[in-house]
């Protein structure tokens, strides 16, 4: 008679056991742990100083890769063969139900995009002749690519099942641009180098969490403490899989809130900022206090067409909001700036001031190819 799943509160258990006796890290913690709560939250730091102490012995062939994510800090992921194939169909099967034949084709949008303005004519010639079943890129990307095929007058296959987005934030008009030109959905998918998927999108195009990989958690920025489903802060990610290196209450660095739809399914709604402290004149502040603009930014989206944005603290006491958004008007913009700027003073707690400057482009970051929501030019 075949045993029944486990409930989430017995692997969570199982797993404190497992850390406990197979992992000299979590073997030599002052406090012996002896509930999941009782774990440590990790980051990608304390496990570059840490490596030896969170290793596991493993008879298995390892594969490397090696990431700095949208943190900087340069990291060596380590997978086994059989972690890296589990980790892989779980991604394939969220394409399989989007239409993904078995043997498909597809273009991977890498970051050399940017790089010049050929480049972009050539991803947009290699989509026409290779008539992929699925486009990958980063949804600025994607959005460059589609206004360009749009312009020219070229004509986009009839394979494409979809399009896929990761590593960025997408805006409503990116959207709305992606899916017009390219005549398929949007897909998104929320993972990290060193655990792969978090979450794909489901049938309504949120973020569904693959609950059967990992769990997760958003913690209060301030006091480290659980938050409620529906409340914003730090999102915590625990690994099912991955045992050479155990990710277990690693902070992913991002900020978002979870939340259960009509079928119990967990999803996950990704805030836009994470990375370096605010500093103010007497303190610094995790940019996590951001969250509390989450509404201002969706409706200075829907009020002036911006296709993209960036917060850059220029001083201690004054920022920048870089905008795209080639229709807005002047007006719309000064009355944004005048509500960011009481929004801003009563977050911070500090009198500072914001301008917002319309933009024709953001560049991405130099190293990870990413958009930055938020920027410090503080030292």
């Amino acid at each position: 008679m075949a045993s029944s799943p486990a409930s989430l509160e017995e692997r969570l258990q199982n797993l404190v056991q497992e850390l406990v006796g197979h992992y000299p890290f979590y073997k030599e913690l002052d406090k012996r742990p002896s509930q999941f709560l009782d774990l440590p939250v990790i980051d990608k730091r304390m496990i570059n100083d840490n490596r030896e102490r969170f290793t596991r012995e493993m008879a298995e062939p390892l594969v490397e890769s090696f990431t700095s994510g949208s943190t900087g800090i340069p990291f060596r992921c380590i997978k086994t063969v059989q972690e890296q194939a589990v980790l892989s169909m779980a991604i394939q099967r969220q394409r399989l139900q989007w239409g993904l034949p078995l043997r498909y084709r597809s273009v991977l949008l890498g970051n050399s995009l940017f790089a010049e303005p050929r480049m972009v004519s050539s991803f947009a010639h290699q989509i026409e002749k290779n008539s992929p079943h699925m486009i990958q890129g980063r949804s600025s990307g994607l959005h460059l690519i589609a206004c360009h095929m749009a312009d020219k007058g070229m004509k986009v296959p009839d394979t494409l099942k979809f399009v896929q987005n990761w590593g960025e934030l997408i805006q409503p008009l990116q959207r709305q641009k992606i899916e017009d030109v390219f005549g398929v959905p949007l897909l998104d998918y929320y993972g990290m180098e060193e655990i792969w998927l978090i979450a794909f999108s489901n049938k309504e195009k949120q973020l569904q969490i693959n609950e059967q990989c990992v769990y997760v958690e958003v913690l209060d920025p301030e006091t480290g403490q659980p938050l409620p489903e529906g409340e914003a802060g730090d999102l915590i990610v625990t690994s099912f899989v991955m045992k050479s290196t155990p990710f277990v209450r690693y902070r992913t660095g991002d900020l978002g809130r979870l939340r259960r739809d009509a079928q119990n399914n967990l999803i996950v709604e990704l805030l836009p900022f994470r990375g370096s402290q605010i500093i103010l004149p007497d303190r610094s502040i995790s940019p996590s206090i951001f969250r509390y603009l989450d509404q201002f930014y969706k409706q200075l989206a829907d009020a002036s067409g911006m296709k993209q944005f960036q917060m850059v603290q220029e001083t201690m006491t004054s920022f920048r909001l870089r905008i795209v958004a080639d229709e807005a008007r002047d007006e719309v913009l000064a009355e944004s700036a005048s509500m960011l700027g009481k929004l801003l003073k009563q977050c911070l707690l500090a009198d500072v001031s914001i301008v917002i400057e319309r933009v024709p482009v953001i560049p991405p970051h130099p190293v990870s190819g990413k958009f930055q929501p938020f920027v410090s030019l503080v030292s």
